[in-house]
């Protein structure tokens, strides 16, 4: 039995296959080499270790980059006066960090930041009991701010408030 397979010719025989010397010249297919790298372990452990330090030293780094940069000053937030009900609240957002702000039934204001002192959870304003709640560790501020029991450290931050015409500023 004879077979054309294109330009090269091949021949088969019962059982047996040959390849003409044509079909060997016609496709010049050169068989590629695998170039074979090895790597010790010392030399992989060396590159792991390399950059697992790379990386904690980048950390670092950044790290006290943000410690000794001076931080960037948070533009005010203005609040109209009509959100903000006589004794009543209203949240926002400063530099980043949630804050609410109290507008007391004789036109005083305090802001404060909703951020946990103890590990930076957000605190809830328990309008019921007029205190804030800390989720994270059952830590309690009062009105003011500060801490009535739990882990806190230190009292809520305060921040300052000024009213200019019909518009409230904080920061």
């Amino acid at each position: 039995m004879r077979l054309c397979t294109g330009p090269s010719q091949m021949t088969r025989a019962r059982g047996s296959s040959t390849v003409s010397e044509e079909s060997s010249q016609s496709f010049p297919v050169k068989a590629v080499e695998e170039a074979e790298v090895q790597v010790s372990r010392r030399t992989l452990l060396q590159g792991v270790l390399g950059i697992l330090g790379a990386c904690g030293l980048g950390a670092a780094l950044y790290g006290a980059y943000r410690f000794l940069a001076p931080g960037g000053a948070s533009a005010p937030v203005e609040i109209s006066l009509s959100e903000i009900p006589a004794g009543g609240t209203h949240t926002f957002q400063y530099g980043g960090a949630p804050g609410i702000l109290f507008r007391g039934e004789d036109e005083t204001f305090r802001a404060f930041s909703l951020v946990c002192t103890h590990l930076a959870c957000t605190v809830l304003w328990k309008p019921e009991r007029n205190e804030f709640f800390c989720p994270c560790h059952d830590g309690f501020f009062d009105r003011e701010g500060r801490v009535l029991s739990g882990p806190p450290p230190g009292p809520l931050e305060r921040w300052r408030v000024e009213v200019k015409g019909d518009r409230v500023i904080v920061g």
